[in-house]
């Protein structure tokens, strides 16, 4: 491809040489902070903690140096993705929120904050941000809608793990149920693109959550 300098799955010093090279003959910051982000993304994808502190330092430069406001909600949820995975929850969530301050502000850009917060939340059992995550997710289903089985299964997931440790026990059962029904479906329902957005990973600690909710 044309443009794989910003698509890496490597970080080797010469592939870093190569991607700041090309970064600096890029000509407004707009593309500069959209090919640091995508940068980034591609590398908290390959996983180890290398890359996930290679994707961090990408993000913290995007925002010290191109601050362009249609990549800082992407980014910021980037960023909290990346603690999460380290291990630094707390951090995440601040970026978190402050992804979806950034959306409000400017609603041009939409991303899946409202739910990968919620995820977080209910993943870590942070009580004291169950009320914040629910109204957030409800927010964000309203306005962006459920398009896809793993959305769905997603969304009624966290709503069941909360509702479970809230002592909520029958609900959270319900709930857990109709997500293991959108967890197995074979079909988006999209005519050109059938297997888009289902969920494939079922041996997730989040999957096997709900899944010993609804068994339990």
């Amino acid at each position: 491809m044309a443009h794989d300098w910003y698509r890496k799955t490597t970080w080797t010093a010469a592939d870093q040489a190569d991607f700041f090279t090309r970064l600096n003959r890029s000509r407004t910051a707009g593309n500069k902070a959209q090919y640091l982000r995508i940068q980034a993304y591609l590398l908290e994808g390959v996983g180890s903690h290398e890359m996930l502190r290679a994707s961090l330092e990408l993000l913290d430069k995007m925002f010290a140096e191109f601050p362009e406001r249609t990549q800082l909600a992407s980014a910021y949820s980037q960023k909290a993705s990346c603690l999460a995975k380290l291990g630094n929850i707390d951090d995440a969530i601040v970026n978190y929120q402050h992804a979806l301050r950034t959306e409000r502000e400017f609603p041009q850009v939409g991303t899946y904050a409202f739910m990968d917060f919620g995820k977080l939340v209910a993943e870590n059992k942070l009580a004291q941000f169950y009320d914040e995550a629910l109204s957030l997710l409800e927010a964000g289903l309203n306005s962006r809608g459920i398009q896809f089985p793993a959305d769905t299964f997603k969304a009624l997931g966290i709503r069941s793990l909360i509702a479970a440790q809230r002592g909520q026990i029958r609900e959270a059962k319900e709930l857990a149920r109709n997500a293991l029904e959108a967890a197995a479906k074979i079909d988006s329902g999209l005519r050109y693109h059938p297997t888009v957005g289902l969920v494939r990973d079922k041996e997730t600690p989040f999957y096997k959550s709900v899944q010993a909710i609804a068994q339990n």
